[in-house]
């Protein structure tokens, strides 16, 4: 966010650890100070005031508790957010800074990236709120903007899952920029990076080590990695191992917070069957399933629907799409919807040249080929789940009876 105006308060700007350079190499504009009473007069004028306290105050200088006291009893100061630096880790001291009325409050010794983070956090959420308004009804009434979450899903991996999330994120983003996050929840070996040609910084790994980032939206923003059609993404971990940190209560926290800080969540939920997953299907208003036309993919999506409508957690919410991998038709789709006891609600057109073109270069099919058949069905798709402005619910899938098709091999 650079051209931000920041004033620190601190005790002793000559300190190795000040946290001018930083932010100053970060694009921001700093002003630093140490007269407390000087500062005092100039943070109206500011749009992120920084009280460092890990320093010794100078002598007659108001500690960092008191100035903190002071910026909020101000009324032309108490929209300026504060961020207060505390000298360690004591959690009791940042408690009486949030009390004195800090925003955020960071403890040394601090990563300089999390010092960046917080920052561009405070300043989003003060920033932000003007360009996510209202909505106006055609009857004049005022309406919060929708909020939605669509998942992709399938219990067979590489048949198509995150081809579909990718390109549905970015078709929803198109019409929505800024507004709609992607979150690779296929945690050991996640491709949405790949598929978008990024490099994150940080991770999903990363945001869950951050207690402040579950319950803050805007802190939370930063630890995606936005995409240049003006998508974000929060990564999977960057190591497998890293997917044993990441539990349920993790994931329902994320999808939570970023729906504060998104309009629409997009989720790639992998293939594994597991208490992570079981909490995207409860959020989910729309759970994208790709069927592959072969017998044992389409047996494991049988059993996922009978186990999970037997539970209760996706009924309706299903939205099956047949991708074509073979140029033969190998089963006909009315057979599929038997087998299935539901509608197939979409097919992808039999294309391997472009979807693998797709990944490699790290363009999605809507960008790369969107005049394409498979961008067109993959655009529907979106729109679907979305609407054509991002906010209509679609459909539910039409339910039929299992059990008509036998998944049985002809001798």
């Amino acid at each position: 966010m650079p051209a931000s105006t920041i004033i620190i308060i601190e005790g002793d700007p000559g300190s190795v650890d000040s946290l001018g350079p930083l932010l100053t190499s970060a694009g921001y504009t700093v002003v630093r100070l140490t007269d407390t009473e000087d500062a005092l007069d100039k943070i109206v004028e500011h749009q992120l005031a920084v009280v460092d306290a890990g320093a010794e105050a100078p002598a007659g200088a108001r500690s960092g508790l008191d100035l903190c006291r002071a910026i909020r009893s101000t009324p032309a100061m108490e929209a300026v957010p504060i961020l207060c630096v505390a000298a360690g880790p004591d959690v009791e001291e940042r408690i009486k800074f949030l009390e004195a009325g800090a925003d955020d409050v960071i403890a040394r010794p601090f990563d300089p990236r999390e010092v960046e983070a917080r920052v561009e956090a405070l300043l989003l959420r003060f920033q932000r709120s003007k360009d996510m308004g209202p909505v106006i009804s055609a009857d004049g009434l005022t309406m919060a903007r929708a909020r939605r979450t669509v998942a992709a899903y399938s219990p067979k991996g590489g048949v198509g899952t995150t081809t579909i999330a990718t390109n549905v994120a970015i078709v929803a983003a198109q019409r929505r920029p800024e507004r709609v996050v992607l979150v690779d929840l296929d945690l050991q070996f996640g491709g949405v990076a790949t598929h978008l040609n990024l490099d994150p910084r940080q991770t999903i790994a990363d945001a869950v080590r951050d207690d402040a980032a579950l319950r803050e939206p805007e802190l939370l923003r930063t630890y995606t990695t936005r995409h240049h059609s003006g998508l974000h993404v929060l990564a999977s971990p960057t190591r497998p191992e890293s997917a044993q940190g990441i539990t349920p209560d993790h994931v329902a926290h994320i999808i939570g917070t970023l729906l504060e800080a998104f309009e629409s969540v997009v989720i790639d939920a992998g293939s594994v069957l597991d208490e992570r997953a079981l909490s995207v299907f409860e959020a989910a208003e729309t759970v994208i399933l790709p069927v592959y036309p072969e017998i044992s993919a389409l047996k494991a999506v049988h059993g996922l629907l009978d186990y999970l409508n037997g539970a209760g957690t996706i009924g309706a919410k299903a939205t099956l799409v047949l991708n074509n991998v073979f140029a033969r038709e190998i089963l006909k789709p009315r057979d599929i919807e038997s087998a299935l006891g539901t509608k197939i609600s979409l097919d992808l057109p039999y294309d391997p040249f472009l979807y693998l073109k797709a990944v490699n270069e790290g363009v999605p099919i809507v960008m790369g080929a969107p005049r394409s058949p498979a961008a067109e069905r993959l655009t529907r798709l979106s729109v679907m789940a979305f609407g054509s402005e991002g906010f209509t619910v679609p459909a539910a899938a039409e339910q039929r009876p299992s059990g008509r098709f036998s998944f049985r091999r002809k001798a």
